[in-house]
């Protein structure tokens, strides 16, 4: 059902219909301070991690979760743009939100260590357990992503699947570019 959910999501956007006020890849008017992570429990990293500190480096979201298909079809594209741009300046930061109840294995920290091993994610990782990142930034759909500049400011959100050499994922390439250029 969430795939097929995702893929009208998708296709809505692709033709310019915006769902909830929020349009599949915009850039902000009014650049807005981005909401501070208040994530506990982290993988791939030796402490949670905080936006103050990340001050000087972009940083992009990607709100995902590992039983959604649209997300998993995604990661190669993230973990490439890891490797392009991590020693340039891009800190990509997974926010990994449960769909399901924690009876549906969604919440269990093992489970999700044992998907970023599969799917060769070796970027930072917060568990979003209580949905506290995703009600901070407005997410509504899986995958979603936020972009945020240097200054600690929200630029570019989006939602929705890309793929290697798509023309999306030229889109949030050239959006990385452009930050880190700055």
């Amino acid at each position: 059902m969430r795939a097929y959910r995702n893929l009208v999501v998708a296709a809505l956007a692709a033709a310019g219909v915006s769902l909830g006020g929020r349009p599949p890849a915009t850039g902000s008017a009014r650049p807005a301070p981005a909401p501070e992570l208040g994530n506990t429990s982290w993988l791939n990293t030796d402490h949670p991690l905080r936006l103050a500190e990340l001050r000087g480096q972009v940083v992009l979201l990607n709100f995902w979760v590992f039983t959604c298909y649209n997300c998993t079809r995604t990661v190669p594209s993230l973990v490439e743009l890891d490797h392009r741009y991590r020693d340039r300046g891009l800190v990509l930061i997974g926010i990994h939100t449960p769909e399901f109840p924690p009876y549906s294995g969604e919440h269990d920290k093992g489970n999700l260590a044992r998907a970023l091993t599969r799917y060769g994610i070796t970027y930072p990782n917060a568990q979003d357990n209580d949905r506290r990142t995703w009600d901070a930034y407005g997410i509504r759909y899986w995958p979603s992503y936020v972009l945020i500049d240097k200054r600690g400011n929200v630029r570019y959100t989006g939602y929705g699947e890309f793929h290697l050499a798509d023309e999306t994922f030229h889109v949030w390439e050239g959006r990385i570019q452009k930050l880190v250029g700055e």
